[in-house]
């Protein structure tokens, strides 16, 4: 798993970019490594969404279109709300907890105007609710599509500054609303959070 994570990872670092073409050769130079596990590295990447193989071409990276965005932002708003919830019955003081501190990386990103560093920290602040939420098969379904929200995130979201509008203000709310264990506010939140995405998000397809 380690040359899918690495590349995984720089997906969603922004250091690939949507649509990049990759070839097994050129990307088993870069990492010092064999084809082969650059191969197996492709066929992990391409079930989780994040690949494309194009024969005799290579392999892209993802590149959603508006259809792409909204149904992965209908998939995830109707996981997230149940993990969310499970998490706030199940796991209440945890979840919150992990919240709080996601939230406290936020700050600090958003101090120094690390926009890099305030995706990660999105991430880890809806992961919370799968990691709580005492049901694995929310986990293992979430991770089908986590990779592509969270390139997504990085990569749609820096072109409209999200971190510095009303997205902030809603993981204050979110976070408040689970502390408090307001699962009425915590809901209506999140489900306006992640829905708003979806036009957030194939708007900033334009910048791309």
């Amino acid at each position: 798993m380690e040359v899918a994570d690495e590349l995984k990872a720089s997906i969603i670092a922004t250091d690939i970019a949507l649509g990049e073409i990759l070839s097994e050769e050129r990307v088993a130079s870069q990492m010092g490594v064999s084809r082969t596990p650059v191969r197996e590295a492709f066929s992990i990447l391409q079930h989780q969404g994040l690949l494309t193989i194009l024969p005799q071409r290579g392999s892209a990276v993802f590149r959603p279109n508006a259809q792409d965005i909204e149904m992965l932002v209908d998939f995830r708003r109707h996981m997230e709300l149940g993990a969310a919830r499970l998490a706030l019955r199940r796991a209440p003081a945890e979840t919150a907890d992990d919240l709080a501190r996601t939230i406290e990386l936020m700050d600090k990103a958003r101090d120094r105007d690390e926009l890099l560093s305030y995706t990660r920290a999105d991430d880890a602040f809806h992961a919370a609710f799968f990691t709580h939420c005492g049901n694995p098969h929310y986990s293992q379904a979430y991770d089908l599509v986590s990779g592509r929200i969270s390139a997504l995130r990085a990569h749609l979201s820096i072109p409209l500054q999200i971190y510095r509008t009303r997205a902030y203000d809603e993981h204050l709310a979110m976070g408040k609303a689970f502390e408090e264990r307001d699962e009425a506010t915590l809901l209506n939140v999140l489900e306006r959070h992640i829905t708003a995405m979806s036009n957030n998000y194939v708007a900033a397809l334009k910048h791309l």
